[in-house]
């Protein structure tokens, strides 16, 4: 069994529906919790209650993160679940007491940040795009490595439903303008989607992508922190 379960199986879950909040931003956390099952959106909203979308959390990772490490006696931002949920509800201390005590839950840990860190960078990628065409592509191209399958050749299936507003927060573009390139790769050919769920040809998307940038990283959703990192 992955070190992260076989701790994580000492707590108690909890079961939440989509769309529950799990923190307000600037809420003092008492727990922590771990993802066994679900998708959990965490994201900032502004004066004008619009969301943004800073990243999605998936099975087995940790959160809120920053407390867990005592980087922040608050959460950040608004933690949401994205889909339906089973949490494990961990004890901070406990996480700590454990990170300390064994290496390979520790590497574990350690690649869950890694992973996290690149997910962040090729995000920040994405959006310093001049176009909104290039903010898609660039947002695909992390997104499939982030949280994708190969399901053949070229074509990769994001493992987290997103809608075309969800996207839009996630790109800093309107849902205008994201439909309407949207479109434009559907009859391209790069991208397809049903019931929320995109289907990405990776080959077509590297050709329009003008960088020379080539990850050769794994970062499948079932296959996420659970790879020894030596």
């Amino acid at each position: 069994m992955n070190k992260l379960r076989s701790f994580y199986r000492n707590f108690p879950t909890i079961k939440v529906s989509k769309g529950d909040i799990l923190f307000q931003q600037s809420d003092i956390p008492t727990v922590g919790y771990a993802i066994k099952r679900g998708v959990v959106r965490i994201c900032n909203i502004n004066a004008s209650g619009a969301e943004k979308i800073v990243s999605f959390k998936v099975t087995d990772e940790p959160l809120p993160i920053c407390w867990l490490f005592s980087q922040s006696a608050t959460a950040m931002f608004f933690y949401q679940a994205h889909t339906d949920c089973e949490l494990y509800v961990i004890n901070k201390e406990d996480f700590n007491s454990h990170l300390n005590q064994n290496s390979d839950f520790a590497l574990q840990i350690i690649g869950i940040l890694s992973n996290a860190y690149v997910s962040a960078s090729l995000q920040v990628d994405a959006l310093v795009q001049t176009t909104a065409r290039l903010k898609l592509l660039y947002a695909f191209r992390h997104l499939c490595l982030r949280y994708g399958r190969d399901i053949k050749n070229n074509i990769s299936r994001l493992q987290i439903p997103i809608t075309q507003q969800e996207l839009a927060n996630y790109t800093g573009l309107t849902r205008e303008t994201t439909t309407l390139e949207l479109n434009k790769f559907k009859i391209q050919g790069i991208v397809s989607y049903r019931h929320k769920y995109y289907s990405i040809n990776t080959g077509k998307v590297n050709e329009l992508i003008d960088d020379e940038y080539n990850p050769g990283i794994n970062t499948d959703l079932q296959t996420l922190a659970k790879k020894p990192l030596l």
